[in-house]
């Protein structure tokens, strides 16, 4: 059973929490008792989700913070010693921050996007893990959660890039959710798939029809309903937009019936994309 008090004095580092989940998950945790470390890319959202934590967020013994690449190994490492420095240790680790990708069909987009994709959503997350295993171990508690999508489930026009990054993430965690538990069970391993969250992923003039249909859930709701799978020690977290429904419908279709369905989301998409001329197939 979930409890109020559950995350008092919990160390929990968020990255990706200058908007949207990332905001969301350390306000209600902040509200919880809990100490943060926050990190972000972008230094102003950073400043805002401090501006709503406290006052004078300098003079606060329960929050700290980082500008940080969650691509970059060695803002990974700031960040251990960060946790380290100002709390001691960590106790959970919420790998919130991600990309959206192109945006574009696979012969559309660079092969430079993929790359970054990858690189923030999928080994952003792998070294995160990595890097803050030692901190979690020494802890009689400890918790990873990592944010996969329902397209972790499957694969969507115009989302190659993206899909890949959650589609790997999601065997990444599973087989992690398998070793820990072998050897340090008191880690607990949560793999979430958000359904359509209203967050700031989608910023893309490709994406806006798609933000509009799909992108429903508030952040808070989709948070509140996370932590407290966390309390109750679900692994698997789904949660959101039309989330149980694709989870379903991606066991239950054959993946002919299934790519029928989900090539009606092109109507959504630009066309100009998806000429037979395309340079992409030259």
């Amino acid at each position: 059973m979930a409890t109020t008090d559950f995350f008092n004095n919990k160390i929990v580092a968020i990255t990706g929490a200058g908007s949207g989940m990332g905001r969301s998950y350390a306000t209600l945790l902040a509200a919880q008792g809990a100490k943060l470390l926050l990190s972000d890319i972008d230094e102003d959202a950073l400043t805002g989700t401090l501006a709503l934590l406290c006052p004078d967020v300098s003079t606060s013994p329960n929050i700290a913070s980082m500008v940080m690449d969650v691509s970059n190994p060695e803002h990974w490492l700031a960040f251990k010693q960060l946790a380290i420095d100002t709390f001691a240790g960590c106790h959970m680790l919420i790998n919130n921050a991600g990309i959206e990708g192109a945006a574009q069909p696979t012969w559309a987009s660079p092969p430079e996007q993929l790359q970054r994709t990858m690189d923030v959503n999928f080994f952003g997350v792998v070294t995160g893990c990595r890097t803050f295993l030692p901190l979690l171990v020494a802890q009689e508690w400890a918790a990873l959660v990592n944010i996969s999508s329902i397209f972790g489930f499957i694969g969507t026009p115009n989302a190659s890039d993206y899909c890949a990054s959650k589609f790997a993430l999601r065997g990444y965690t599973e087989a992690l959710m398998v070793e820990l538990a072998h050897v340090h069970p008191q880690i607990q391993v949560h793999l979430v798939h958000p359904g359509g969250v209203d967050t700031d992923i989608s910023r893309s003039h490709r994406t806006a029809k798609f933000k509009r249909r799909f992108l429903t859930t508030p952040s808070d709701e989709m948070c509140n309903f996370v932590l407290s799978q966390v309390q109750d020690n679900n692994p698997r977290i789904i949660y959101g937009n039309h989330a149980q429904k694709t989870y379903w419908l991606s066991k239950i279709l054959p993946l002919t019936q299934l790519r029928k369905l989900l090539a009606k989301g092109l109507k959504l998409v630009d066309q100009d994309d998806y000429r037979k001329d395309h340079n992409g197939f030259k």
